[in-house]
């Protein structure tokens, strides 16, 4: 039989020990994820001693659950499951009493089934019966009006047209610097000879530079019957 280093028994670490303890331990995290209307959760459990949180980590491990420890300053010890994955084995796991409620609501917004702002008044509603330590609806907000699969793609679009955006400016700062380094008004072969391009390239930044609006261009006659493209900095 194993024994702590006080000399008691050690407890059998299975499910229904883990579930007890994150009952009494045990909290689930939520923050916003900057710039988007999504929730990010992070499930904890807080202890002195390190022993009995490596034993509940060798019984995730065993489950597929990756998890990691931390320790701090006061010298608590936390363990931690942080990825989607992870915390939706590890919440379908569990069979706690005190947060069963905070669980099962926490599996479904994972799952995509009910929205931020439900999750939050859930967690308001476990926290005025005594259930719960913090009220993160009042520091956030009801703001969370998408469920997480649907803040997924609202969060991807946004990202993918910032990123379009941003490589646009970047593209158009570019064009106005090769714009500057060439005189008020020139010719192709201008830019063939400051940029250091061929005359059909050249070309090509000619007419870029007028769709981009940073230039315009005219034609000059030259005699006899001839006649030069000619552009002029805005």
């Amino acid at each position: 039989m194993n024994v702590t280093r006080a000399g008691l028994p050690a407890p059998k670490i299975d499910w229904s020990f883990v579930s007890g303890f994150f009952d009494g331990e045990g909290a689930i995290h939520v923050s916003a994820v900057p710039g988007s209307s999504l929730l990010s959760l992070k499930m904890t459990i807080c202890q002195k001693s390190v022993q009995v949180l490596q034993a509940i980590k060798a019984l995730l491990v065993l489950s597929g659950v990756y998890s990691v420890i931390h320790r701090f300053g006061n010298g608590m010890f936390s363990l931690e499951v942080i990825r989607i994955g992870d915390m939706t084995q590890f919440l379908r796991s569990l069979k706690c009493v005190v947060k069963k409620r905070q669980i099962c609501a926490s599996l479904k917004y994972l799952e995509g089934s009910i929205t931020g702002n439900a999750l939050l008044h859930v967690f308001a509603e476990e926290n005025r019966l005594g259930r719960r330590k913090t009220n993160p609806l009042r520091k956030l907000g009801p703001r969370f009006p998408l469920t997480r699969k649907r803040a997924l793609k609202v969060s991807a679009v946004a990202s993918t047209k910032a990123r379009i955006e941003g490589n646009r400016r970047a593209f158009r700062r570019r064009i106005e610097r090769r714009v500057l380094s060439l005189p008020m008004v020139f010719e192709v072969r201008d830019i063939e000879r400051i940029i250091g391009v061929s005359k059909p390239r050249a070309q090509v930044l000619g007419n870029l530079f007028v769709r981009e609006g940073l230039v315009k261009s005219r034609f000059e006659r030259v005699p006899p019957r001839f006649r030069k493209k000619v552009f002029e900095r805005l």
